[in-house]
This record gives structure tokens, C-alpha cells and sequence, in this order.
């Protein structure tokens, strides 16, 4: 029977488990810390394991990866760039100068810098890495918990809050893989997400008067 990971790749993502979450130690962000990464890890493997992905190996480490750019949004100068850019552009650095990323080819590197620069991005199919850390991404948009995570990082922003819950039609939407669309709909994630849009709407009514 096929192993999922060799040893060497067993080794090298608890490597990297333990360089991201030292990484967001002092990065305590209630929307996209680690917890939410471990979320999407756990969906990706998931997800890779039942579609058969190619690597489960590269998606896994796409999931550890994906956010890691949320840790400098902050820094000055980067507010005008998105974290997936800033993620995209740390994996990079960490490829010149990290050498326990020498297990990696060429080829493995840039489908990772693929699927993390490009995790927002429905068109990008490129790799099944990249629509499969799409779909692992989204499902933690879903549900209770996705709703509350995305309470707490907007909850000061009714614009932003309304945005995000007229956007949650085209995050379903683009839900890439059976396995995924088999978890919404075990889950009502669908029917909860327009509950609360609906009453978010419901909220919003008020008397008209002449």
C-alpha cells in the first residue's frame, strides 16, 4: 500500500509545522492565526486524501504555508499589499535561505509558490494543490466557526461585514472538489451562512415614514 508521505516528508512538515507556529507566537490574530491554519491543514489533508490528489505531501505544506504573509501586513510599508503576496514573497525568502527546503525540486517549489500567491484566486488551476488549499480555505469560511472567526475581524466594519456575507454566494460557488461540496452539505454550511445574511438584512429594515 502507497504511504501518503515518505519519511523524509514526514520529517520536514513537522519541521515546518514548528517554523509556522513559531512564526505567529507573537502574531495573536483571532481571524487568520494558527488555529486557522491547523483548520485548513487538517481540511487539506482531507480533501487531497479523498480526491486523490497527485501530492498530499504538497498539499499539506500549501495549507502550513498560506498565510503566512498575514504576519507583515502590518509591518511599515506593506498595507498596500495583499497577504498572499507578502506569503508568496516570504516563501521565496524561505527558499534562498531556509536549507531544509532542499527536499523540494524546482518543479515542487514553484507549484507551492503557485498555490499559496494564488489561494484567493478561483481561475488558478494550474496544480490540484492550488484548488484543493482553495476548497480547505473556504471550508473554514463556512459554518459556525467561520462566522464567528469572520465576526471577530469585522465586527468593528458593517461594510466590511456586509461585503463578506453577499461574497460567502461566490465562495460557495466556487467550491472546486466533490469532497468539499460533500462537507457543506453534511454540514448546512450553505443554509447557515444565508440565515445569518438574513438576518443581518432583517436588521437593516426600518419604518418608512411620509
Amino acid at each position: 500500500m502507497k504511504q501518503d508521505y515518505t519519511s523524509e516528508q514526514k520529517n520536514f512538515i513537522n519541521y515546518i509545522s514548528k517554523k509556522v507556529r513559531n512564526l505567529f507566537l507573537n502574531y495573536p490574530e483571532p481571524a487568520h492565526g494558527i488555529d486557522h491554519i491547523e483548520r485548513v491543514v487538517n481540511w487539506a489533508k482531507e480533501i487531497a486524501k479523498k480526491e486523490n490528489a497527485r501530492s498530499i505531501f504538497l498539499c499539506e505544506l500549501s495549507a502550513w504555508l498560506h498565510d503566512i504573509g498575514r504576519t507583515r501586513e502590518d509591518n511599515p510599508g506593506e498595507n498596500t499589499r495583499k497577504h498572499h503576496e507578502l506569503s508568496y514573497e516570504m516563501l521565496r525568502e524561505w527558499f534562498r535561505e531556509d536549507e531544509n527546503f532542499a527536499i523540494l525540486n524546482d518543479e515542487e517549489k514553484k507549484e507551492l509558490l503557485y498555490a499559496v500567491r494564488y489561494h484567493w484566486n478561483n481561475a488558478a488551476d494550474d496544480y490540484d494543490t492550488a484548488w484543493i488549499l482553495r476548497d480547505a480555505d473556504k471550508l473554514d469560511i463556512f459554518g459556525k466557526q467561520g462566522l464567528d472567526r469572520a465576526w471577530k475581524f469585522m465586527k468593528d466594519n458593517d461594510a466590511l461585514w456586509n461585503q463578506h456575507l453577499r461574497n460567502m454566494s461566490d465562495y460557495f460557488a466556487y467550491v472546486h472538489t466533490d469532497t468539499a461540496k460533500k462537507i457543506i452539505k453534511d454540514n448546512n454550511f450553505q443554509t447557515m451562512s444565508k440565515e445569518v445574511y438574513r438576518d443581518y438584512l432583517k436588521s437593516k429594515i426600518k419604518p418608512v415614514e411620509l
